[in-house]
């Protein structure tokens, strides 16, 4: 990969003595002859205005649930992604992979251009009209043997692609490997619909998960989140005799985040969850009126899923499935949820079908469970084997490969890669030599979704917008306008397709959108879609009610191999099903519930751990009938005892510089038998053998547990609603207050407080300035990390590699710690099922009483007027005395020129102007995103008024799906955060120390397991 340009150096500078003007740049080498032209702005793009940004709204193409996006460029170049607050999917927020797209925008290892294989198999560089011109002879020499594979969502595209293949007598299939088939099997058994339902997590007041990682990556995690956040934030918000603050269950064999997140986790028996949903709407249509009329005829169903058979197959108490059925059916409206990728087993269908009916006998369908929405998805995972066989039996001629990667993303035993050396002539359009790619023959780039037209169609009343923001990095082409210019070659049944280019094609869809909403002005339509993302509307809700001859078959899922444990592959929330594990931001962010970066692990629970003997970084090899593989060790109790746990989404062969052979990929051991239409994940029993290998984690944790400290407080729910402070709730619950000063260094710390606030008023303080502070809401905090990513992005903070992890010098300025509690293993919590996962975002808390300004001898580290620790760059020495006076260990000592390796060009294109990129050797910190301060408060002086709450907006603050964070000015009493400081459940990190920081948290609020 290339470096990063030193920067403007003596000989440069000589070189352009002289030549101004804004918008100059040196385009440099060593010698005379490689010195170009310098060419200011001579006519001004009216777009672009020379240091001011310039938003464009799109839409996220990281996975299928196309949340809405507003790009900042600057000087015509994407440096910044947020939500779009006018979709409706998002609301202005964005996860972690939506943050990271940037990385896939600037890759270096992107493909360049157009590429074909010689007679020697190598790959050249070809001409598009040559790349072209091999496509159209390959599709005339073989006609009706055309077979497409696209993982791109619903929209126009699709529309062309899909009528451009059919029009050659073609086989078209559009996949992704997480499409939720089985949910989509199970709503037609049940309700004869097929289609996939939105979820109103916002209105339940008590939420079951059946396996299903809402909170990470099933259907809209985003949406789901916010929802999530919204129910679980109603504190004191409940009518007389019903619950404010949902409750959350999680039922599964693995504790993924959206377990950490729930009240209780039940460790059931994979395979055994059918039975469970049964044996609650058993108990609820029994127990409670109410149900809808045509549910009374599942009673006889249902009659003998009784609680005691549920319990004996789940691996739990009778009294516990009775108690998790009335509290569902006691709270209206509920939400129960299943069709998680980690809990696909064979026998899935028939868990989302029980789960339907436990939905609808409690009256969620059409309250919570809202059919209409029809959630976009594609064609199945036994089409895509439909499509091998053809492959296999050398019916296809041609085939074209577009934003799908099956070769990776299916087990390695189904052969598709075998099936692919069948076809004569292949065609990959994706934009990364990947795994499906190196099998090609012709490679035809596709843009980057920033770089192109187009528009998405997640679900009914969104149509949203793509448009390109900047010049194409690379020489690049839509796949569109190939499909056009192919189309124009070929001729015959291809002349329909008469469209100048894809961009064309697109806005005559749309002049048909504007006719179909009655706009008399199509031109005026089509701009302001453009401007607000596309159109959205709210979807007329569909009255769902039982299928005729409903029936239940329950079987128990068949699991290969004759191995001790049960293989259970989760999708990894950062690296999705493998399409992230070339961005290095998504690398670097932690994973939620095991804090590693960078590398595979397998999860072992601490009982099974003993016995193997083996501890944190050894060595297994696990072998199932289909593979093996040699993984390092992290001791879990978020698994049960005969269950182990991968991630999925590394272990490449192609993919790039920064994923190419790292981790391992838990498909290989896995059958690619087709599971009545989908993947079944969950489906393998291995061997486990202890090796002689270790590999030490990379890992951002420090001590699991807080050890009294108070780090993460929590208080119940019946006192928070009574309006208790976290001092009397420790009271009320009879704890004495743990005190870590004696009375001396007490009194001490008052008086150093008041002799602090008395010089406060001295000087520049005294003014009126605004005083910035920052609010975290620990009980809508879910630990997802999206605010770790973005404050990546906004601050140009570099990623340091898995080797500086584990000395401890990751440069994160944000981090999301993440404490056990309540443990009562002879290990500590971290070993205990029991225990309790609190999660907290920890930044700089910019401390009034900072410790880290005094002792800074070159006077780096300072305190602003309006409240900042403000830490000036080019003055720090790098002493790092500050780094070790600070109680809380936020910030980071830039040991290396680490910018240099992780903005190779193009990715130095990503760095916000705004921002100083940092050089080797100083102190890093968060800032509260003090260039964004300044420009809100440039922006009210302008406009002749004060800044207002909500102009200023942290990068964290605005990426947080759950609205935990809030930000603004403490001196404004109608501000949010001024507010919050005042909360009863308000407290302060560390308080006894004085340091009085400027960040106040809101103690996390939980329920009790019998509520």
């Amino acid at each position: 990969m290339a470096e990063v340009d030193r920067g403007l150096d003596r000989r440069k500078f000589l070189k352009v003595l002289g030549v101004t003007g804004v918008g100059s740049a040196a385009l440099g080498g060593c010698s005379t002859d490689k010195v170009e032209k310098l060419i200011p702005y001579l006519v001004q793009d009216p777009n672009q205005v020379p240091g001011k940004a310039t938003i464009y709204a799109s839409t996220c193409t990281e996975c299928s649930a196309g949340c809405g996006l507003h790009v900042t460029t600057r000087e015509a170049r994407a440096i910044k992604l947020e939500g779009n607050p006018d979709h409706p999917v998002n609301r202005g927020a964005l996860c972690a992979r939506g943050q990271a797209a940037l990385q896939g925008l600037y890759n270096p290892d992107r493909i360049a251009g157009p590429m074909a294989r010689n007679e020697a198999g190598d790959w050249v560089k070809v001409t598009w009209d040559d790349a072209i011109g091999r496509l159209v002879r390959a599709l005339l020499a073989a006609p009706g043997r055309l077979a497409v594979l696209s993982g791109a969502g619903a929209g126009t595209f699709s529309d062309l692609f899909r009528d451009w293949t059919e029009a050659q007598g073609g086989q078209f299939v559009r996949w992704e490997p997480f499409d939720h088939e089985a949910m989509r099997a199970a709503n037609r058994r049940i309700f004869g619909l097929d289609e996939l339902p939105a979820h109103d997590f916002a209105r339940a007041r008590h939420i079951v998960s059946f396996g299903a990682e809402f909170l990470e990556t099933w259907l809209a995690p985003v949406e789901n989140q916010r929802g999530f956040a919204e129910a679980r934030g109603r504190v004191g918000e409940g009518q007389e005799g019903e619950r404010g603050m949902a409750k959350a269950v999680y039922i599964g064999p693995r504790r993924s985040l959206t377990g950490l997140n729930a009240d209780e986790w039940h460790a059931t028996t994979p395979g055994s969850e059918a039975l469970l949903a049964l044996a609650m709407a058993n108990v609820v249509l029994s127990e409670r009126s109410g149900a809808p009329p045509d549910a009374n005829a599942l009673r006889g169903v249902l009659s003998e899923y009784t609680p005691q058979r549920a319990a004996e197959a789940a691996g739990l108490e009778t009294e516990t499935v009775l108690r998790l059925a009335r509290e569902f059916a006691s709270a209206q409206p509920s939400l129960a949820v299943a069709g998680g990728i980690s809990a696909q087993h064979r026998g899935a269908v028939d868990v989302c079908a029980a789960v339907n009916l436990l939905n609808y006998v409690a009256g969620n369908v059409g309250e919570t469970v809202l059919f209409g929405a029809r959630l976009q998805a594609g064609d199945g995972y036994g089409a895509l084997r439909t499509l091998q066989q053809s492959m296999t039996a050398s019916q296809v001629g041609v085939l074209i490969v577009h934003e799908a990667n099956p070769v990776y993303a299916v087990p390695a035993e189904s052969g598709f890669a075998a099936a692919m050396a069948q076809v004569p002539f292949k065609v990959s359009t994706s934009a990364y030599l990947d795994e499906t790619s190196a099998a090609c023959d012709l490679l035809l780039p596709n843009h980057h979704a920033l770089e192109r037209w187009d528009d998405a169609k997640p679900r009914a009343g969104i149509h949203a917008l793509l448009q390109p923001v900047m010049e194409p990095v690379f020489g690049t082409k839509p796949t569109g306008d190939v499909l056009l210019e192919t189309a124009r070659l070929v001729g015959g049944a291809l002349g329909g397709f008469s469209a100048v280019n894809f961009e064309a094609h697109l806005k005559d869809a749309w002049a048909s959108v504007a006719q179909a909403a009655g706009a008399s002005d199509t031109v005026e339509f089509w701009r302001e879609s453009l401007r607000r993302g596309g159109r959205f509307a709210t979807p007329e809700p569909t009255v769902v009610g039982l299928a005729a001859g409903v029936r239940l078959q329950l079987t128990e899922p068949a699991l290969d191999g004759d191995g001790e444990f049960t293989l259970l592959p989760y999708p990894s929330p950062m690296l999705f099903d493998g399409r992230g594990a070339n961005r290095p931001w998504l690398r670097e962010n932690p994973d939620p519930v095991s804090k590693i970066t960078w590398h595979s692990w397998v999860e072992v629970h601490p009982d099974t751990a003993a016995r193997l003997d083996v501890r944190d970084g050894e060595h297994l090899r696990l072998t199932s009938p289909h593979g093996a593989l040699e993984v390092p060790v992290y001791v879990y109790a978020g698994v049960r005892r005969d269950v182990i746990a991968l991630p999925l989404g590394l272990g490449h062969t192609e993919f790039g510089a920064y994923a190419t052979g790292e981790g391992v990929n838990p498909l290989d051991l896995l059958s690619a038998d087709d599971g009545s239409g989908f993947l079944p994940y969950l489906s393998t029993r291995v061997e486990v053998e202890r090796t002689r290998g270790f590999t030490k984690l990379a890992t951002t944790q420090g001590n699991p547990r807080q050890l009294g400290r108070g780090i993460v407080e929590t208080m119940p729910l019946p006192l928070a609603e009574r309006g208790l402070t976290v001092a009397q709730s420790y009271e009320e619950q009879g704890h004495a207050e743990h005190e870590i000063n004696p009375e001396l260094e007490r009194e001490a710390i008052v008086g150093w407080a008041e002799v602090q606030q008395e010089k406060q008023r001295f000087g520049g303080y005294a003014d009126p300035h605004p005083k910035w502070g920052m609010a975290v809401d620990l009980s809508r905090c879910t630990g997802c990390s999206a605010c770790v990513t973005a404050c990546y992005a906004e601050n140009n903070i570099p990623w340091v590699g898995a080797d500086e992890v584990r000395r401890g010098r990751e440069m994160s300025w944000m981090r999301i710690e993440r404490y056990w509690e309540d443990g009562a293993h002879d290990g500590g919590a971290s070993h205990a099922e029991s225990a309790e996962a609190r999660f907290i975002p920890v930044m700089c808390q910019h401390c009034d009483n900072a410790p880290c300004e005094p002792v800074c001898p070159v006077y780096a580290s300072y305190h602003t007027p309006d409240g900042l620790n403000g830490q000036v760059y080019n003055r720090c020495v790098g002493t790092r005395y500050c780094g070790n006076n600070c109680p809380y260990k936020v910030r980071y000592y830039n040991w290396f020129a680490f910018a240099k390796r992780a903005f190779p060009e193009p990715m130095s294109l990503q760095l916000n102007p705004e921002v100083t990129v940092r050089a080797r050797g100083v102190m890093e910190k968060c800032t509260f995103c003090i260039q964004r301060i300044r420009s809100a408060q440039h922006t009210a002086r302008l406009e002749g008024r004060e800044v207002q709450d909500g102009d200023v907006v942290t990068a964290c603050a605005q990426a947080c799906p759950s609205g935990a964070i809030v930000f603004g000015n403490v001196r404004d009493p109608e501000s949010r955060v001024a507010a919050a400081r005042q909360h009863p459940r308000g407290y302060h990190l560390l308080e006894d120390l004085n340091v009085r920081p400027s960040v106040t948290y809101l103690a996390k609020v939980i329920h009790s397991v019998e509520a």
